[in-house]
Protein backbone atom coordinates (compact mmCIF):
# COMPACT_ATOMS: atom_id res chain seq x y z
CA UNK A 1 0.00 0.00 0.00
CA UNK A 2 2.84 2.55 1.30
CA UNK A 3 4.60 1.35 -2.11
CA UNK A 4 1.58 2.28 -4.23
CA UNK A 5 0.90 5.82 -2.69
CA UNK A 6 5.05 6.57 -3.13
CA UNK A 7 4.63 5.40 -6.53
CA UNK A 8 1.20 7.34 -7.62
CA UNK A 9 2.69 10.97 -5.41
CA UNK A 10 5.89 10.27 -7.83
CA UNK A 11 3.90 9.98 -10.82
CA UNK A 12 1.49 12.92 -9.73
CA UNK A 13 4.37 15.18 -9.56
CA UNK A 14 6.12 14.56 -12.71
CA UNK A 15 2.71 15.10 -14.47
CA UNK A 16 2.37 18.75 -12.28
CA UNK A 17 5.64 19.34 -13.03
CA UNK A 18 5.54 18.52 -16.64
CA UNK A 19 2.39 20.66 -16.91
CA UNK A 20 3.89 23.78 -15.25
CA UNK A 21 7.05 23.25 -17.34
CA UNK A 22 5.03 23.47 -20.75
CA UNK A 23 2.89 26.14 -18.91
CA UNK A 24 6.00 28.65 -18.41
CA UNK A 25 7.20 27.60 -21.83
CA UNK A 26 4.63 28.57 -23.96
CA UNK A 27 4.77 31.68 -21.62
CA UNK A 28 8.27 32.60 -22.45
CA UNK A 29 7.27 31.57 -26.41
CA UNK A 30 4.73 34.26 -26.01
CA UNK A 31 7.19 36.86 -23.72
CA UNK A 32 9.58 36.02 -27.35
CA UNK A 33 6.14 36.46 -29.50
CA UNK A 34 5.17 40.19 -28.00
CA UNK A 35 9.39 41.21 -27.75
CA UNK A 36 9.61 41.13 -31.57
CA UNK A 37 6.52 42.54 -31.92
CA UNK A 38 7.41 45.45 -29.68
CA UNK A 39 10.64 45.80 -31.80
CA UNK A 40 8.75 46.00 -34.84
CA UNK A 41 6.15 48.68 -33.50
CA UNK A 42 8.89 50.80 -32.33
CA UNK A 43 10.92 50.61 -35.77
CA UNK A 44 7.56 51.74 -37.38
CA UNK A 45 6.55 54.24 -34.44
CA UNK A 46 10.15 55.87 -34.97
CA UNK A 47 9.91 55.64 -39.15
CA UNK A 48 6.30 57.55 -38.54
CA UNK A 49 7.92 60.25 -36.52
CA UNK A 50 10.46 61.33 -38.84
CA UNK A 51 8.21 60.88 -41.52
CA UNK A 52 5.65 63.46 -39.80
CA UNK A 53 8.94 65.86 -39.12
CA UNK A 54 9.87 65.96 -42.57
CA UNK A 55 6.43 66.82 -43.50
CA UNK A 56 6.33 69.43 -40.87
CA UNK A 57 9.47 70.53 -42.74
CA UNK A 58 8.25 70.57 -46.20
CA UNK A 59 5.04 72.69 -44.98
CA UNK A 60 7.72 75.27 -43.47
CA UNK A 61 9.18 75.68 -46.61
CA UNK A 62 6.65 75.67 -48.83
CA UNK A 63 5.06 78.08 -47.05
CA UNK A 64 8.14 80.02 -47.60
CA UNK A 65 8.23 79.25 -51.04
CA UNK A 66 4.77 80.56 -51.59
CA UNK A 67 6.11 84.20 -49.17
CA UNK A 68 9.15 84.01 -52.00
CA UNK A 69 6.77 84.01 -55.38
CA UNK A 70 3.94 86.51 -53.88
CA UNK A 71 7.47 89.05 -52.67
CA UNK A 72 7.36 91.41 -55.70
CA UNK A 73 10.56 92.14 -54.64
CA UNK A 74 12.16 88.98 -55.92
CA UNK A 75 10.26 87.78 -58.75
CA UNK A 76 7.76 89.70 -61.36
CA UNK A 77 4.69 87.01 -62.49
CA UNK A 78 2.61 87.70 -65.75
CA UNK A 79 0.02 85.61 -67.47
CA UNK A 80 -1.46 85.48 -71.05
CA UNK A 81 -3.90 83.29 -72.68
CA UNK A 82 -3.00 81.51 -75.95
CA UNK A 83 -5.93 81.85 -78.34
CA UNK A 84 -5.09 79.10 -80.63
CA UNK A 85 -4.84 76.25 -77.64
CA UNK A 86 -6.40 78.34 -75.06
CA UNK A 87 -3.60 77.56 -72.52
CA UNK A 88 -3.20 80.07 -69.45
CA UNK A 89 0.49 80.44 -69.48
CA UNK A 90 2.33 81.89 -66.76
CA UNK A 91 5.74 83.56 -66.65
CA UNK A 92 7.87 84.23 -63.88
CA UNK A 93 11.35 86.38 -63.86
CA UNK A 94 13.61 86.99 -61.27
CA UNK A 95 13.39 90.97 -60.34
CA UNK A 96 17.39 91.47 -60.58
CA UNK A 97 19.02 89.54 -63.60
CA UNK A 98 21.81 87.60 -63.27
CA UNK A 99 24.75 86.42 -66.18
CA UNK A 100 22.97 83.27 -66.73
CA UNK A 101 19.72 82.18 -68.65
CA UNK A 102 18.27 80.91 -65.25
CA UNK A 103 16.08 83.92 -64.88
CA UNK A 104 13.09 83.36 -66.81
CA UNK A 105 10.50 80.16 -66.56
CA UNK A 106 7.04 79.39 -67.66
CA UNK A 107 4.29 77.03 -67.23
CA UNK A 108 0.94 76.57 -68.91
CA UNK A 109 -2.24 75.31 -66.59
CA UNK A 110 -4.64 74.32 -69.09
CA UNK A 111 -7.61 73.60 -67.23
CA UNK A 112 -6.88 77.12 -65.69
CA UNK A 113 -9.76 79.56 -67.48
CA UNK A 114 -9.42 83.45 -65.90
CA UNK A 115 -11.76 85.96 -66.65
CA UNK A 116 -9.32 88.37 -68.56
CA UNK A 117 -5.95 87.68 -69.84
CA UNK A 118 -3.81 90.02 -67.04
CA UNK A 119 -2.30 88.74 -64.00
CA UNK A 120 -4.85 90.08 -60.90
CA UNK A 121 -4.28 89.26 -57.34
CA UNK A 122 -6.75 86.50 -57.72
CA UNK A 123 -5.07 85.04 -60.65
CA UNK A 124 -1.43 85.25 -58.97
CA UNK A 125 -2.98 83.64 -55.46
CA UNK A 126 -4.32 80.79 -57.60
CA UNK A 127 -0.73 80.77 -59.42
CA UNK A 128 1.53 80.45 -56.08
CA UNK A 129 -1.26 77.72 -54.57
CA UNK A 130 -1.45 75.73 -57.83
CA UNK A 131 2.28 75.87 -58.67
CA UNK A 132 3.76 75.22 -55.17
CA UNK A 133 1.21 72.34 -54.47
CA UNK A 134 2.19 70.90 -57.93
CA UNK A 135 5.66 71.32 -58.59
CA UNK A 136 7.38 72.64 -55.11
CA UNK A 137 5.56 69.71 -52.81
CA UNK A 138 7.28 67.47 -55.03
CA UNK A 139 11.17 68.71 -55.39
CA UNK A 140 10.65 68.85 -51.42
CA UNK A 141 9.77 64.88 -51.59
CA UNK A 142 12.71 64.47 -53.46
CA UNK A 143 14.98 66.36 -51.53
CA UNK A 144 16.08 68.32 -54.46
CA UNK A 145 16.80 71.96 -55.75
CA UNK A 146 15.19 73.26 -59.09
CA UNK A 147 16.18 76.44 -60.07
CA UNK A 148 13.02 77.73 -61.86
CA UNK A 149 14.77 81.01 -61.44
CA UNK A 150 18.09 81.59 -60.19
CA UNK A 151 16.96 83.89 -57.31
CA UNK A 152 14.24 80.89 -56.09
CA UNK A 153 16.69 78.09 -56.74
CA UNK A 154 19.63 79.89 -54.28
CA UNK A 155 16.69 80.84 -51.68
CA UNK A 156 16.04 77.08 -51.47
CA UNK A 157 19.25 76.01 -51.23
CA UNK A 158 20.08 78.39 -48.41
CA UNK A 159 17.27 77.37 -46.52
CA UNK A 160 18.32 73.44 -47.16
CA UNK A 161 21.93 74.62 -45.49
CA UNK A 162 19.44 76.36 -42.51
CA UNK A 163 17.41 74.30 -41.01
CA UNK A 164 17.80 73.05 -38.36
CA UNK A 165 17.00 69.88 -36.41
CA UNK A 166 14.33 70.05 -33.59
CA UNK A 167 14.90 67.47 -30.95
CA UNK A 168 11.76 68.27 -28.91
CA UNK A 169 9.83 68.22 -32.29
CA UNK A 170 10.76 64.95 -33.21
CA UNK A 171 10.93 63.37 -29.29
CA UNK A 172 6.86 64.75 -29.34
CA UNK A 173 6.46 62.97 -32.34
CA UNK A 174 7.83 59.68 -31.51
CA UNK A 175 6.04 59.66 -27.97
CA UNK A 176 2.62 60.43 -29.61
CA UNK A 177 3.07 57.20 -32.00
CA UNK A 178 4.01 55.74 -29.44
CA UNK A 179 0.81 55.79 -28.13
CA UNK A 180 -1.13 54.82 -30.79
CA UNK A 181 0.00 51.55 -30.53
CA UNK A 182 0.05 51.55 -26.78
CA UNK A 183 3.11 51.31 -25.92
CA UNK A 184 4.10 53.39 -22.35
CA UNK A 185 7.63 53.28 -21.59
CA UNK A 186 10.30 55.27 -21.49
CA UNK A 187 13.05 56.38 -24.15
CA UNK A 188 16.07 58.23 -24.91
CA UNK A 189 16.64 59.41 -28.98
CA UNK A 190 20.61 59.56 -30.01
CA UNK A 191 21.23 61.13 -32.93
CA UNK A 192 24.86 61.14 -35.06
CA UNK A 193 26.13 64.03 -33.34
CA UNK A 194 25.85 62.69 -30.12
CA UNK A 195 27.90 59.83 -27.94
CA UNK A 196 26.04 56.96 -26.42
CA UNK A 197 27.31 56.15 -23.25
CA UNK A 198 26.72 52.21 -22.78
CA UNK A 199 24.37 50.16 -25.03
CA UNK A 200 24.65 47.23 -23.24
CA UNK A 201 22.40 49.33 -20.55
CA UNK A 202 19.26 49.29 -23.10
CA UNK A 203 17.50 45.89 -24.41
CA UNK A 204 16.06 47.09 -27.19
CA UNK A 205 16.66 49.77 -29.71
CA UNK A 206 15.45 50.50 -33.10
CA UNK A 207 17.23 50.92 -36.03
CA UNK A 208 19.26 53.83 -37.42
CA UNK A 209 16.82 56.41 -39.55
CA UNK A 210 18.07 59.20 -42.13
CA UNK A 211 16.41 62.52 -42.72
CA UNK A 212 17.17 65.33 -44.00
CA UNK A 213 17.10 67.61 -47.19
CA UNK A 214 20.91 67.59 -47.07
CA UNK A 215 23.82 65.38 -46.41
CA UNK A 216 25.31 64.79 -43.90
CA UNK A 217 21.66 63.96 -43.09
CA UNK A 218 20.42 63.56 -40.23
CA UNK A 219 20.64 59.94 -38.34
CA UNK A 220 18.33 59.42 -34.96
CA UNK A 221 17.69 55.86 -33.15
CA UNK A 222 15.65 55.08 -30.28
CA UNK A 223 16.76 53.53 -27.29
CA UNK A 224 14.27 52.03 -24.50
CA UNK A 225 15.83 51.03 -21.08
CA UNK A 226 13.34 49.48 -19.52
CA UNK A 227 10.79 48.22 -22.05
CA UNK A 228 9.40 45.21 -19.69
CA UNK A 229 6.19 46.62 -18.37
CA UNK A 230 4.83 47.15 -21.98
CA UNK A 231 5.47 43.08 -22.61
CA UNK A 232 3.90 42.83 -19.30
CA UNK A 233 0.56 44.53 -20.33
CA UNK A 234 0.49 43.87 -23.62
CA UNK A 235 1.20 39.90 -22.34
CA UNK A 236 -1.71 40.42 -19.57
CA UNK A 237 -4.22 37.58 -20.68
CA UNK A 238 -1.58 35.63 -21.37
CA UNK A 239 0.11 35.88 -18.17
CA UNK A 240 -3.05 35.95 -16.04
CA UNK A 241 -4.73 32.88 -17.76
CA UNK A 242 -1.17 31.13 -17.48
CA UNK A 243 -0.79 32.10 -13.68
CA UNK A 244 -4.67 30.95 -12.74
CA UNK A 245 -3.94 27.54 -15.14
CA UNK A 246 -0.45 27.14 -13.03
CA UNK A 247 -2.45 27.96 -9.66
CA UNK A 248 -5.34 25.33 -10.38
CA UNK A 249 -2.90 23.06 -11.42
CA UNK A 250 -0.48 22.96 -7.99
CA UNK A 251 -3.98 23.88 -6.05
CA UNK A 252 -5.22 20.39 -7.92
CA UNK A 253 -1.82 18.62 -6.88
CA UNK A 254 -1.83 19.57 -3.24
CA UNK A 255 -5.99 19.28 -2.68
CA UNK A 256 -5.04 15.48 -4.12
CA UNK A 257 -2.11 14.52 -2.63
CA UNK A 258 -3.59 16.06 0.50
CA UNK A 259 -6.76 14.06 0.06
CA UNK A 260 -4.19 10.29 -0.34
CA UNK A 261 -2.71 11.27 3.02
CA UNK A 262 -5.50 11.79 4.46
CA UNK A 263 -6.88 8.71 3.26
CA UNK A 264 -3.42 6.75 4.24
CA UNK A 265 -3.70 8.27 7.46
CA UNK A 266 -7.66 7.01 7.89
CA UNK A 267 -6.48 4.01 6.82
CA UNK A 268 -3.71 3.33 9.44
CA UNK A 269 -6.45 5.00 12.49
CA UNK A 270 -8.42 2.15 11.59
CA UNK A 271 -6.47 -0.32 11.06
CA UNK A 272 -4.92 0.94 14.70
CA UNK A 273 -8.74 0.96 15.82
CA UNK A 274 -9.04 -2.60 14.63
CA UNK A 275 -6.10 -3.79 16.38
CA UNK A 276 -7.41 -1.84 19.75
CA UNK A 277 -11.37 -3.30 19.02
CA UNK A 278 -9.60 -6.44 18.95
CA UNK A 279 -7.85 -6.12 22.17
CA UNK A 280 -11.41 -4.54 23.54
CA UNK A 281 -13.17 -7.65 22.28
CA UNK A 282 -10.82 -10.52 23.22
CA UNK A 283 -11.02 -9.95 26.87
CA UNK A 284 -14.70 -10.04 27.51
CA UNK A 285 -15.07 -12.99 25.42
CA UNK A 286 -12.65 -15.42 26.63
CA UNK A 287 -13.59 -14.37 30.30
CA UNK A 288 -17.31 -14.91 29.26
CA UNK A 289 -15.81 -18.26 27.65
CA UNK A 290 -14.13 -19.36 30.48
CA UNK A 291 -16.52 -18.49 33.24
CA UNK A 292 -19.42 -20.66 31.15
CA UNK A 293 -16.84 -23.67 30.73
CA UNK A 294 -16.29 -23.73 34.37
CA UNK A 295 -20.22 -23.80 35.10
CA UNK A 296 -20.54 -26.52 32.65
CA UNK A 297 -17.54 -28.61 32.85
CA UNK A 298 -17.11 -28.41 36.89
CA UNK A 299 -19.78 -28.79 39.77
CA UNK A 300 -20.03 -25.61 41.52
CA UNK A 301 -21.59 -24.33 44.33
CA UNK A 302 -24.48 -21.74 44.32
CA UNK A 303 -21.91 -19.47 45.50
CA UNK A 304 -19.83 -19.87 42.88
CA UNK A 305 -22.11 -20.64 40.53
CA UNK A 306 -23.56 -16.82 40.82
CA UNK A 307 -20.07 -15.34 41.15
CA UNK A 308 -19.57 -16.47 37.64
CA UNK A 309 -22.79 -15.91 36.25
CA UNK A 310 -21.51 -12.06 37.95
CA UNK A 311 -18.54 -11.51 36.05
CA UNK A 312 -20.77 -12.83 33.04
CA UNK A 313 -23.11 -9.85 33.36
CA UNK A 314 -20.55 -7.52 33.74
CA UNK A 315 -18.01 -8.70 30.47
CA UNK A 316 -21.51 -8.64 29.00
CA UNK A 317 -22.73 -5.52 29.83
CA UNK A 318 -19.15 -4.59 28.61
CA UNK A 319 -19.52 -5.87 25.15
CA UNK A 320 -22.92 -4.04 25.05
CA UNK A 321 -21.37 -1.17 25.69
CA UNK A 322 -18.64 -1.17 23.20
CA UNK A 323 -21.15 -1.78 20.51
CA UNK A 324 -23.68 0.89 21.55
CA UNK A 325 -21.11 3.39 21.08
CA UNK A 326 -19.81 1.99 17.84
CA UNK A 327 -23.45 1.98 16.88
CA UNK A 328 -23.56 5.58 17.83
CA UNK A 329 -20.95 7.19 15.90
CA UNK A 330 -21.78 4.86 13.03
CA UNK A 331 -25.06 6.70 13.31
CA UNK A 332 -23.62 10.18 13.83
CA UNK A 333 -21.05 9.74 10.57
CA UNK A 334 -24.82 8.60 8.78
CA UNK A 335 -26.66 12.04 10.50
CA UNK A 336 -28.82 9.60 11.50
CA UNK A 337 -29.21 10.54 15.15
CA UNK A 338 -31.80 12.55 16.24
CA UNK A 339 -31.29 15.24 19.17
CA UNK A 340 -33.68 15.71 21.94
CA UNK A 341 -32.88 18.87 23.12
CA UNK A 342 -34.80 20.69 26.35
CA UNK A 343 -33.44 23.32 28.79
CA UNK A 344 -31.00 21.85 31.24
CA UNK A 345 -28.97 22.90 34.23
CA UNK A 346 -25.20 22.53 33.51
CA UNK A 347 -24.78 21.97 37.21
CA UNK A 348 -26.83 19.07 37.49
CA UNK A 349 -25.65 17.54 34.69
CA UNK A 350 -22.23 17.78 36.43
CA UNK A 351 -23.82 16.00 39.25
CA UNK A 352 -25.14 13.35 37.31
CA UNK A 353 -21.62 12.71 35.54
CA UNK A 354 -19.98 12.87 39.04
CA UNK A 355 -21.94 10.27 40.58
CA UNK A 356 -22.00 8.23 37.43
CA UNK A 357 -18.19 7.67 38.11
CA UNK A 358 -18.22 7.89 41.76
CA UNK A 359 -17.55 4.26 42.17
CA UNK A 360 -14.19 4.68 40.23
CA UNK A 361 -13.65 7.88 41.83
CA UNK A 362 -13.63 6.35 45.23
CA UNK A 363 -11.40 3.60 43.87
CA UNK A 364 -9.13 6.05 42.76
CA UNK A 365 -9.12 7.91 45.32
CA UNK A 366 -9.35 10.74 43.37
CA UNK A 367 -9.46 14.60 44.98
CA UNK A 368 -12.37 16.37 42.77
CA UNK A 369 -13.35 20.37 43.10
CA UNK A 370 -16.09 21.59 41.88
CA UNK A 371 -16.75 26.16 40.86
CA UNK A 372 -19.64 26.69 40.14
CA UNK A 373 -22.65 29.76 40.48
CA UNK A 374 -25.47 28.55 43.13
CA UNK A 375 -28.10 30.36 40.45
CA UNK A 376 -28.57 27.41 37.96
CA UNK A 377 -27.09 27.93 34.80
CA UNK A 378 -29.29 26.51 31.80
CA UNK A 379 -28.63 25.00 28.41
CA UNK A 380 -30.83 23.95 25.61
CA UNK A 381 -29.13 20.20 25.03
CA UNK A 382 -29.96 16.61 24.56
CA UNK A 383 -29.56 15.38 28.16
CA UNK A 384 -28.11 11.68 27.19
CA UNK A 385 -25.63 12.55 24.86
CA UNK A 386 -24.17 15.39 26.88
CA UNK A 387 -24.38 13.72 29.98
CA UNK A 388 -22.30 10.76 27.48
CA UNK A 389 -19.70 13.78 26.80
CA UNK A 390 -19.02 14.61 29.96
CA UNK A 391 -18.80 11.11 31.51
CA UNK A 392 -15.97 10.64 28.04
CA UNK A 393 -14.03 13.48 29.56
CA UNK A 394 -13.94 12.20 33.44
CA UNK A 395 -13.34 8.69 31.92
CA UNK A 396 -10.12 9.62 30.08
CA UNK A 397 -9.48 11.82 33.31
CA UNK A 398 -9.07 8.26 35.40
CA UNK A 399 -7.74 6.50 32.40
CA UNK A 400 -4.56 8.69 32.08
CA UNK A 401 -4.37 9.61 35.36
CA UNK A 402 -0.45 9.93 37.39
CA UNK A 403 -0.70 9.06 40.73
CA UNK A 404 -3.90 10.43 43.18
CA UNK A 405 -6.18 11.82 40.26
CA UNK A 406 -6.84 16.04 40.83
CA UNK A 407 -10.17 16.72 38.98
CA UNK A 408 -11.22 20.08 38.98
CA UNK A 409 -14.25 21.12 37.59
CA UNK A 410 -15.11 25.06 37.01
CA UNK A 411 -18.77 26.20 35.56
CA UNK A 412 -19.38 29.91 34.49
CA UNK A 413 -21.38 32.37 32.05
CA UNK A 414 -18.99 34.62 29.51
CA UNK A 415 -20.60 36.53 27.37
CA UNK A 416 -23.76 34.36 26.66
CA UNK A 417 -22.44 31.35 27.02
CA UNK A 418 -21.96 28.69 29.95
CA UNK A 419 -18.30 27.68 29.75
CA UNK A 420 -17.23 24.54 30.98
CA UNK A 421 -14.03 23.09 32.06
CA UNK A 422 -12.70 20.01 33.56
CA UNK A 423 -8.98 19.77 34.40
CA UNK A 424 -7.16 17.18 35.40
CA UNK A 425 -3.21 16.12 36.55
CA UNK A 426 -2.81 13.67 33.78
CA UNK A 427 0.34 12.88 31.53
CA UNK A 428 -0.65 15.03 29.37
CA UNK A 429 -0.95 15.56 25.30
CA UNK A 430 1.77 16.12 23.46
CA UNK A 431 1.58 19.61 21.68
CA UNK A 432 1.92 17.60 18.11
CA UNK A 433 -0.79 15.54 18.63
CA UNK A 434 -3.69 17.89 20.17
CA UNK A 435 -4.85 18.53 17.09
CA UNK A 436 -5.51 15.25 16.17
CA UNK A 437 -7.48 13.76 19.46
CA UNK A 438 -10.45 15.17 18.17
CA UNK A 439 -10.39 12.94 15.14
CA UNK A 440 -12.16 9.59 14.53
CA UNK A 441 -10.30 6.39 15.40
CA UNK A 442 -7.22 8.91 16.51
CA UNK A 443 -5.03 7.88 19.74
CA UNK A 444 -2.11 9.03 21.09
CA UNK A 445 0.69 6.82 19.62
CA UNK A 446 1.75 4.19 22.52
CA UNK A 447 3.36 1.09 20.21
CA UNK A 448 1.67 -1.96 20.86
CA UNK A 449 1.29 -1.01 24.60
CA UNK A 450 -2.80 -1.81 25.57
CA UNK A 451 -2.57 -1.00 29.42
CA UNK A 452 -5.21 1.99 28.36
CA UNK A 453 -8.35 1.05 26.93
CA UNK A 454 -10.15 2.98 24.13
CA UNK A 455 -10.67 2.84 20.41
CA UNK A 456 -10.40 6.83 19.38
CA UNK A 457 -13.95 7.22 19.27
CA UNK A 458 -14.65 9.17 22.67
CA UNK A 459 -13.34 12.50 21.23
CA UNK A 460 -14.63 12.78 18.52
CA UNK A 461 -18.09 12.03 19.61
CA UNK A 462 -17.66 14.85 21.99
CA UNK A 463 -16.97 17.11 19.38
CA UNK A 464 -19.88 16.23 17.38
CA UNK A 465 -22.18 16.54 20.17
CA UNK A 466 -21.20 19.74 21.00
CA UNK A 467 -21.17 21.28 17.29
CA UNK A 468 -24.46 19.49 17.05
CA UNK A 469 -24.79 22.15 19.81
CA UNK A 470 -23.89 25.11 18.09
CA UNK A 471 -21.44 25.19 20.77
CA UNK A 472 -17.42 24.29 20.71
CA UNK A 473 -14.56 22.34 22.61
CA UNK A 474 -11.42 22.83 22.67
CA UNK A 475 -8.44 21.47 25.03
CA UNK A 476 -5.17 23.06 26.55
CA UNK A 477 -2.50 20.25 27.68
CA UNK A 478 1.13 20.25 28.79
CA UNK A 479 3.05 16.95 29.16
CA UNK A 480 3.23 15.53 32.54
CA UNK A 481 1.24 18.29 34.03
CA UNK A 482 -2.20 18.06 33.32
CA UNK A 483 -5.00 18.56 30.33
CA UNK A 484 -8.26 21.08 30.51
CA UNK A 485 -10.98 20.69 28.08
CA UNK A 486 -13.31 23.49 27.79
CA UNK A 487 -16.80 23.54 26.23
CA UNK A 488 -18.80 26.33 25.62
CA UNK A 489 -22.78 26.51 25.11
CA UNK A 490 -25.03 29.11 23.85
CA UNK A 491 -26.83 30.15 27.37
CA UNK A 492 -30.80 29.20 27.52
CA UNK A 493 -32.52 31.88 29.27
CA UNK A 494 -35.37 30.39 32.31
CA UNK A 495 -38.40 32.47 33.01
CA UNK A 496 -38.97 31.49 36.41
CA UNK A 497 -42.07 33.35 37.09
CA UNK A 498 -44.00 31.77 34.44
CA UNK A 499 -42.09 28.08 34.77
CA UNK A 500 -41.64 28.16 30.64
CA UNK A 501 -38.41 28.57 28.90
CA UNK A 502 -38.48 31.49 26.02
Amino acid sequence: MKQRIKLILVLMSVCTLCLLAFQFYWSYQGFLGASKTFKSDINQALQAAVDRDMELRQDFIADKYKVWLADTNLVNINCHVDTASGTTAFTVTDKKASDNDRNTFSIGFQEYQPETGKMTPKVKRYFIDRFVKTHVREILKEKISIYYTQQLGDLLEETYKQEKLDKARLQQLFTEELLTREIETSFQLYFADEKLAETAAFPYATRTFEFGFRKPFYEVTAYFPDPNKTLILRMKWVLLSSLVLAAITIFCFAYTVRTILRQKKLADLKNDFVNNMTHELRTPVATISIAAEAMQDFNLSKSSSEEYLSIIRQQSGRLSHLIDDILKNLAFEQNQLELAPKPISMQQLVQQALLQHRPQLDIAEAAVKIDQPQQDLFIKADELHLLNVLSNLIENALKYSRGTLKLHINCSEENGNVILSITDNGMGIPVTMQQKVFDKFFRVPSGNVHNTKGYGLGLSYAKTIVERHNGSISLQSKENVGTTFTISLPTYTYDAAERTFA
